[in-house]
C-alpha cells in the first residue's frame, strides 16, 4: 500500500515539474517591438519610449525596439524571432499570419469611423454618372497603386458590384486611368474635372470640405466599400500565453492620447481584435488576384 503511494506521489511530483517547465521554459528574456520608418521628432521618440518603459514594468522583463525598412523585413524578424512585436496595416497583417504565424493582441481603431465606409467613389454633384456601371468608358483617378483605401477598396467595389475579372477592369473599362499621387490630389482631380471620377479615403471628403478646399456638397459619392478593421496589432503566435495576455491587457488599458496623435491616429483607442475581423480583406485580396508581395508594397 505505502508503495503504491509513493508510486503515485512520485508520478504527481514529476507531471507537475514538467507541466512547470512547459510554461516557462520558453519564457523570453526580453520583448522585441519592429517598429517600421516615421518622421518623428524628440517628442515622439520620447513618447515611444515611454510606452516602452510601461509595457516592460507589465511584463517584468526589459522592452526594447528595432526598425525595419518594409513591412516584409518586419515579418521576417517576428518569422525569425528577432522580433515579437508590430504594427501592421490591414492587408500587412494577413501576410504576417500566413508567413509568420502572427497573432492578433488588439487593434488600433477610431470610434466615431468604426462603422463607417473606409473608401469611396465619388463625382462632381452634377455628373450623369449615377452608378458603378456608369464608369464605362469614362476618365477614373485612383490615389496611388499600394494605397489601400485610394486604389484597391475602390477597385474592389467595382469588381464585386459589376461581377467582373480585375482584368477586365484593367483592360478598357475606363477610357483613361491615372494615379494622382495623393488622396487630396485625387478629389481635387474630380472637383476640377481633370477625372469624371474617382476613389479614395471616405473621410477626406469631409475633411477637405471643412477646410474649405473644396465647396461642401460639390461631390457625390456613387459607391462605398465596407469599414476596414483597424490597424493590427501583431503578437508572435509562438510566445508564451502568459506573455501574450499580458501584453493584451497592457493594451486595452492604454490611453496616452499623444501617442495615438503620433499615429496620426486623434481618438482612437486599443480594443480586442479577432483574425476573423480580417476576413473581408483576404476575400478582397482573393478577388483582385493580389499575390503576398503585393500586398506588401
Amino acid at each position: 500500500m505505502k508503495k503504491s503511494l509513493w508510486l503515485v506521489l512520485s508520478a504527481f511530483l514529476l507531471i507537475s515539474v514538467m507541466a512547470g517547465c512547459g510554461s516557462n521554459g520558453n519564457a523570453p528574456k526580453k520583448f522585441t517591438i519592429v517598429y517600421l520608418p516615421q518622421e518623428t521628432d524628440e517628442k515622439g521618440q520620447q513618447i515611444n519610449k515611454d510606452f516602452e518603459d510601461k509595457l516592460s514594468e507589465k511584463l517584468g522583463i526589459p522592452v526594447e525596439s528595432i526598425k525595419a525598412t518594409s513591412y516584409n523585413a518586419a515579418i521576417e524578424a517576428m518569422k525569425n524571432g528577432k522580433a515579437d512585436y508590430a504594427m501592421f496595416g490591414p492587408f500587412s497583417y494577413i501576410v504576417a499570419v500566413d508567413r509568420a504565424k502572427v497573432e492578433p493582441v488588439a487593434e488600433i481603431t477610431i470610434p466615431a469611423m468604426a462603422n463607417s465606409p473606409a473608401s469611396v467613389i465619388v463625382v462632381p454633384k452634377d455628373s450623369p454618372i449615377q452608378t458603378v456601371a456608369d464608369l464605362k468608358g469614362k476618365t477614373f483617378g485612383f490615389v496611388d497603386p499600394v494605397s489601400t483605401t485610394g486604389h484597391l477598396l475602390p477597385k474592389a467595389t467595382i469588381v464585386k458590384e459589376l461581377g467582373i475579372k480585375p482584368e477586365e477592369l484593367d483592360h478598357g473599362f475606363f477610357k483613361d486611368v491615372q494615379f494622382a499621387g495623393g488622396h487630396d490630389k485625387a478629389i481635387l482631380g474630380v472637383a476640377r474635372g481633370q477625372y469624371d471620377a474617382a476613389g479614395t479615403a471616405a473621410m477626406m471628403i469631409g475633411l477637405m470640405e471643412s477646410k474649405g478646399v473644396i465647396e461642401k456638397d460639390s461631390l457625390r459619392v456613387i459607391a462605398s466599400s465596407d469599414p476596414l478593421p483597424g490597424t493590427a496589432i501583431g503578437i508572435r503566435g509562438d510566445l508564451p500565453d502568459d506573455v501574450k495576455a499580458k501584453v493584451k491587457a497592457f493594451l486595452l488599458g492604454y490611453d496616452n492620447s499623444e501617442y495615438f496623435e503620433l499615429l496620426g491616429m486623434t481618438g482612437a483607442k486599443f480594443v480586442e481584435a479577432k483574425d476573423s475581423n480580417y476576413d473581408k480583406l483576404r476575400e478582397i485580396a482573393k478577388s483582385l488576384n493580389l499575390s503576398s508581395d503585393e500586398l506588401l508594397k
